[in-house]
């Protein structure tokens, strides 16, 4: 199998930050009115930092996701590579047209001491949407999600095929 590398989608990127910088610019008219100016700020601040983020991942040019022989890497996840030993199941969730695949793990433990402590503290209201601790954020990504959904089963189960123990049950897309 051949490297496969998922960048960013800049179209995507773009437009927040066009909508972000909308939103700053609302913020400020509502200060310079003098109407609420809480709102204002809070305006301001919250999508000026969402528009720093933005341009920062314009810039930033690594990629988002390795999937290789070796297993998966998801940059933003912060593990490191996930083998395909170690992935039991994979689905697809989306919210609002943003698309996550869950990463269903034989061991999750040694990963998810890996996770930062935010991204741990956030994994219980996950779990209550349906998410996995280990799912791969695809909405900026310039990438098909169902496409990589496919592929990712299928290494799993070539992987499970092959390794003959633990093979528990095909893959399979989980009715959502």
């Amino acid at each position: 199998m051949e490297t496969i590398i998922i960048k960013g989608a800049r179209w995507k990127t773009l437009l927040f930050l066009f909508i972000s910088l909308a939103f700053v610019g609302t913020g400020t008219l509502i200060i310079a009115t003098g109407k609420n100016a809480l709102v204002g700020w809070a305006s301001v601040l919250f999508f000026g930092a969402g528009g720093l983020v933005f341009v920062w991942q314009l810039v930033d040019a690594r990629p988002r996701l390795i999937i290789n022989n070796q297993g998966i890497m998801d940059r933003t996840l912060g593990v490191g590579v996930i083998p395909w030993k170690e992935i039991r199941d994979a689905y697809k969730r989306s919210i609002n047209g943003n698309d996550f695949i869950c990463l269903e793990l034989y061991n999750p433990e040694p990963y998810w001491q890996k996770l930062s402590a935010v991204k741990r503290a956030m994994s219980s209201a996950n779990r209550t949407l349906g998410f996995t601790d280990f799912s791969l954020n695809l909405s900026l990504a310039a990438v098909n999600a169902d496409e990589v959904l496919e592929l990712i089963l299928k290494k799993c189960m070539e992987h499970q095929l092959n390794a003959g123990g633990r093979f528990e049950r095909p893959p399979q897309i989980t009715a959502l």
